[in-house]
């Protein structure tokens, strides 16, 4: 999973779509009329820094409306970008064949049918972002779909389960008081297990607080309308200890954001030691956890896991 909203304020150029292709103004037997209109389209991209590429094509938005509103999970599946985040502990929608199986979990008849009524106007140009449907920006495309923010009632009712199986499987010391499950990794450097729990921060630190709302590109920070000012929560695991038992590190902190891509990392501090991980610790592919003591930096490659996978064993 990847982790995700919010220092400083974000200028976030805001334009609707509603000149570029239409996406259906009207449903007719379960589908959706799409018309064209290229000249609008040309002249509403090319108002983002003279490129008019930088919102993406809105070839496919048509047909990522029309498949969900038809329940055509096949076509969907061949337009989506890989992975669809979920929020954790769910798991990742992560290939064709994966987006097929889930389609009914995730899209919903209640989506359906808010896909057959929508229109071209509920869409909205985010610049290099892509273009977002809805006030909730429920989809996220940009050339191909590659988020979805909407959870179905039988999404959310496993999202339920999930974290009570969880948190009801760590240490009495961990449980309960506000947390919630927000990430895990596997350090491959030295094979410790690093999870992360999130709460909303009772006092808010006005340093830690993003005034303009979340970051639209994370859909597992919806649960808890993260505006920077909540807490988290590091418990390390070193190899061969029992993930049962009472982890041999725990530290608080917060997630720092910064610039108009809301690059989102984590920052524990305790005494003179500071971990941290997050969007701005990727190199080729590879994510990496960087641990700061006495003035030494040392680097740890990491990678997403589930904890309830790794209890099993």
């Amino acid at each position: 999973m990847r982790s995700i909203v919010l220092i400083g304020a974000i200028c976030i150029v805001i334009a609707s779509c509603g000149n570029c292709k239409a996406l259906g103004e009207n449903a007719t037997n379960n589908s959706i009329t799409i018309q064209e209109d290229k000249d609008s389209l040309e002249k509403s991209e090319s108002s983002y820094d003279g490129d008019p590429n930088v919102s993406g094509s809105t070839e496919h938005i048509g047909t990522v409306m029309k498949s969900i509103a038809d329940g055509d999970a096949k076509t969907l599946a061949s337009l989506t970008k890989y992975p669809i985040e979920r929020r954790y502990p769910l798991r990742n929608i992560t290939s064709f064949s994966d987006m097929v199986k889930r389609f009914n979990l995730v899209v919903d008849q209640k989506f359906r049918d808010r896909m057959k009524s929508s229109k071209a106007s509920d869409w909205h140009s985010y610049g290099w972002r892509g273009y977002s449907m809805g006030d909730d920006n429920a989809l996220w495309v940009y050339d191909s779909l590659y988020a979805i923010n909407y959870y179905s009632e039988q999404e959310q009712a496993l999202y339920d389960q999930l974290v009570k199986k969880e948190m009801g499987s760590l240490h009495k010391s961990l449980r309960g008081d506000g947390w919630f499950p927000f990430c895990c990794y596997k350090n491959k450097t030295d094979g410790s297990i690093v999870r992360v729990d999130v709460r909303a921060r009772k006092t808010m630190k006005e340093k830690n607080i993003h005034k303009d709302g979340v970051a639209l590109q994370y859909p597992q920070l919806q649960a808890f309308k993260v505006r920077g000012d909540e807490e988290f929560r590091l418990s390390i695991y070193p190899q061969g200890t029992t993930l049962k038992g009472k982890p041999q590190t725990v530290m608080n902190g917060y997630v720092d954001i910064g610039g108009s891509a809301n690059m989102m990392d984590y920052v524990f501090k305790n005494g003179n030691i500071e971990f941290e991980f997050g969007d701005s610790f990727y190199e080729e592919g590879k994510q990496f956890l960087m641990i700061k003591k006495e003035g030494k930096e040392t680097q740890h490659e990491i990678e997403s896991c589930y904890w309830l996978d790794l209890i099993k064993g």
